[in-house]
């Protein structure tokens, strides 16, 4: 006889019970109504991003999918942004989006009467810059005269906007155009200088392989701080646990999204940007982690005087009007008041007479945290003066030769021009250009020359006398103001430059020459003028072979007026 088919032989059966099995049921769908209650314990959140998916938003994406969020008790939904998408601040302020991550223009909101809470930078230094195409002959803002040049609207461009405010040069003195955020048009010739950010339009032409050279509004003082999360002022006195709680956990996120670039790289290709490859996503990475500077900056840190600053850059552009009020907008954290001390001397009051060794006690306890508290708000104190003194000296520092950028050196030069004027005094000034530094580049890499633009910089500032100043002026420039001196020394000192750099190789078997003009500051002359006169001579250097010191003589200057 064949046995039933068991479908139809569980038909037949009667089931049966325990307590046991009523006890395994039951623990079952607790645990379900449990999770289900937790989960709707929740707090819901929105981040609205400010562009598409990509390694800029890494730390929002880890907190989410670390589960830092749901530790904090909250359920965050992050938002695309871009094309199409609601901008960041608009969205936020209408509710549309609890969080939104904005630029420094942020400030403007506020200043408009907005009610925008700034909670945390994750940038310390912006990434924007203009890209120009290493053939361009294009090294300074000064070059951009008579160029078409891109630019977003304002406040998105504000650091390039200040920039050139910074030296001196009038927008309508390029063809300015709307930004195409299309790199293809600095290929294709359309464009001689492309907005973008340092972080991302690199990688495509260095797969493109299209020789680059990018002027950096920091490397001429214009130091802003980029991606602030922030939210309403609404959200923030309704729901401050849940804004602590998320601050908190964003910032959790993006340490473990720097201390774990790889795995954050690899997530967000997976789950958010798969159409960007993983090349593009370290670069970023890589690149992204210089401005956020975590080994030297407490993540999320900003410093009021910075913001003062950066608004009234906006209010000098006209893109906002003063005065400059920023109470509130700056978020210093959760605050609850502690009455602990209030309830121990209310008890030592009403048992003074039984408690006194006690009270005592206590009392000496309490003065121990005091000293340990005091100690440890000083410890903070001088940290912040210390980081803000190394934000100072990253301002005024070229990265990648340690001499002062641009902008230190207007500082001093205006200072040296101002004591030569009173007392009389000779000063002259040395352009220097590293001769054919294209062909390094190209034969050997940008690696490479970077590190020849690194050793130059090192042989000529160890020959330095004490009284001279050098920079780096831009790309392969550099410049030495030279305090006490006439032109005949000068032009001797350069020659005995000159010489030295031609001696012996830079680096490795590459050997390097330099071209060199001087000129002697004239009572009445501007910075700029002292400067254009060196840098005609280092041009009739170029002609006349390269390799050699031209110096700005009396029949120069009158050839000139």
């Amino acid at each position: 006889m064949s046995a039933p088919h068991p479908r139809h032989a569980s038909a037949t059966l009667r089931p049966r019970f325990s307590i046991g099995s009523y006890g395994i049921h039951f623990g079952v769908i607790l645990a379900a109504l449990f999770c289900t209650s937790q989960a709707n314990a929740l707090e819901n959140l929105s981040l609205q991003l400010r562009w598409l998916h990509q390694f800029q938003f890494a730390g929002y994406y880890m907190a989410l999918e670390k589960g830092f969020y749901r530790d904090a008790g909250l359920e965050v939904e992050i938002r695309e942004g871009g094309p199409g998408a609601s901008k960041p601040i608009d969205a936020m302020l209408s509710g549309e989006a609890d969080f939104a991550i904005a630029n420094s223009g942020v400030v403007i909101a506020r200043m408009q009467g907005k009610p925008v809470v700034a909670l945390a930078a994750i940038m310390q230094s912006s990434p924007i810059v203009w890209i120009v195409r290493a053939d361009s002959g294009i090294y300074t803002p000064l070059d951009l005269a008579g160029k078409r040049v891109m630019l977003m609207p304002a406040p998105e461009s504000a650091e390039l906007r200040i920039t050139l405010a910074r030296e001196g040069i009038n927008p309508a003195a390029m063809d300015i155009r709307q930004t195409s955020y299309n790199p293809q048009d600095l290929v294709d010739g359309t464009t001689d200088a492309y907005d973008g950010y340092i972080s991302n339009e690199p990688y495509w032409l260095q797969q493109k392989q299209v020789p680059y050279r990018l002027i950096n509004p920091r490397e001429y003082g214009v130091n802003f701080y980029n991606d602030v999360l922030t939210t309403r002022e609404g959200l923030l006195r309704q729901r401050p646990e849940q804004v602590e709680a998320f601050v908190q956990a964003s910032l959790k996120g993006w340490q473990y999204a720097l201390e774990n670039t790889e795995e954050a790289v690899q997530l967000i290709h997976q789950r958010y940007a798969p159409n960007k490859d993983l090349g593009h996503l370290r670069f970023e990475a890589q690149e992204l982690k210089k401005l956020i500077m975590p080994e030297l900056v407490q993540l999320g840190h900003m410093n009021p005087g910075r913001w003062q600053t950066i608004a009234r850059h906006y209010v000098d552009l006209g893109m906002t009007k003063g005065p400059i009020r920023l109470d509130g907008f700056i978020y210093h954290g959760k605050t609850t008041p502690d009455n602990h001390l209030l309830y121990v001397i209310v008890v030592a009051a009403t048992l003074a007479l039984v408690l006194l060794g006690a009270i005592a006690l206590r009392f000496a306890h309490l003065s121990q945290r005091l000293r340990l508290e005091v100690d440890r708000r000083s410890l903070a104190e001088q940290e912040l003066l210390n980081t803000n003194a190394q934000l100072q000296k990253l301002a005024s520092t070229d990265r990648l030769t340690g001499l002062w950028n641009r902008s230190k050196l207007e500082e001093v030069a205006a200072h040296e021009i101002k004591r030569a004027e009173r007392y009389g005094l000779a000063l002259s000034l040395a352009f220097l250009d590293i001769d054919r530094f294209k062909w390094i580049n190209d034969e050997h890499g940008h690696e490479t020359g970077d590190t020849v633009l690194h050793n130059v910089a090192q042989r000529l500032h160890r020959h330095l006398r004490e009284s001279d100043s050098l920079c780096r002026w831009g790309g392969e420039e550099f410049i030495i103001l030279m305090p006490h001196t006439n032109l005949e020394d000068a032009t001797r000192f350069a020659e005995k430059v000159r010489v030295l750099m031609a001696a012996k190789p830079i680096e490795g078997e590459i050997s390097v020459t330099v071209s060199v003009g001087v000129a002697q500051w004239y009572d009445g002359e501007t910075l700029r003028e002292l400067v254009q006169h060196a840098d005609r001579m280092l041009y009739r250097a170029k002609e006349n072979g390269r390799n050699r010191v031209e110096s700005f003589t009396q029949q120069d200057a009158e050839t000139s007026v």
